[in-house]
């Protein structure tokens, strides 16, 4: 486990083979304090499976501050598909579950769900978007929930929309609810090739963090030269940041090895800030 003079605890999002709901004991056990599982997972597992997991994870005391894959492909935010009614109900259950789950955060990435399509007014598309954070806010605030959504920054070549910190930051400022916050990055930073020091600006709006190796987007390692992540940390402690940061990467054939090998370079990273 982590344990720098940061208290930055460290985990691992659902993205690509690394299932962090079926892997959580394989996670953790590799040095990792949590596990980011994806939100529309789930909210699409049967109940009874749901529940069976839940309790499984409360049993050995593996935490879930936050969640990813916030919407599922077919619920669209931004377009002429986009309904609040089937949003709300989406939300209402969904959201039930990761709050029984001790999640706190709710990456908002979904590039499916968010990106505008061809033809359509990013004009009416940007309404949308602070339309449908508010909608979150007031279920959140309607069941008196401790959690907030994170809207994240994703790179061109996934999305069309908010594609840059500072596009995320401003619809944070706009949307001014306490309930929507953000999430940071290093992944879509690099591959933006946008400043970090943006971080700094965000201040405790920033709710969640994560990363991977831009070089094939991989768990980093011992031995890494990773340019800027070490200027990263630096800003996020700058910045008043004492979240977790979770990796978001493509596992390879070994996922506890993969996790061992970002533990100690993550832990090396932050003891030597």
């Amino acid at each position: 486990m982590s344990d720098s003079i940061h208290s930055l605890k460290l985990g691992v999002s659902d993205f690509s083979t690394s299932e962090p709901l079926l892997n959580a004991e394989k996670i953790t056990s590799a040095g990792m304090d949590f596990i980011e599982p994806g939100f529309a997972k789930a909210a699409a597992m049967h109940q009874q499976e749901f529940d069976a997991t839940a309790a499984r994870l409360k049993s050995k005391g593996i935490l879930v501050p936050s969640m990813n894959w916030f919407l599922p492909p077919t619920l669209k935010v931004t377009g002429p598909k986009a309904n609040e009614t089937a949003a709300r109900t989406f939300l209402e259950s969904a959201l039930a579950r990761a709050t029984s789950l001790g999640a706190k955060a709710i990456v908002f990435g979904s590039p499916a769900s968010r990106s505008v399509p061809s033809g359509f007014s990013f004009d009416r598309a940007n309404q949308q978007m602070v339309e449908f954070c508010h909608l979150c806010s007031d279920v959140i605030r309607e069941n008196d929930w401790e959690i907030k959504i994170a809207i994240e920054h994703i790179n061109r070549t996934e999305t069309n929309f908010i594609n840059t910190f500072a596009e995320a930051l401003r619809f944070a400022r706009e949307i001014d609810r306490p309930e929507i916050g953000l999430a940071a990055d290093f992944y879509h930073f690099a591959m933006e090739n946008e400043a970090t020091d943006i971080v700094l600006e965000a201040g405790n709006l920033i709710c969640a963090v994560q990363l991977a190796n831009p070089a094939g987007r991989c768990f980093p390692k011992l031995g890494d030269n990773i340019p800027g992540m070490e200027t990263f940390f630096r800003q996020l402690i700058e910045s008043g940041y004492t979240g977790g940061i979770s990796v978001e990467a493509r596992s390879s054939h070994d996922l506890e090895s993969d996790c061992r090998g970002a533990a100690e370079y993550l832990t090396n990273l932050l003891a030597n800030l």
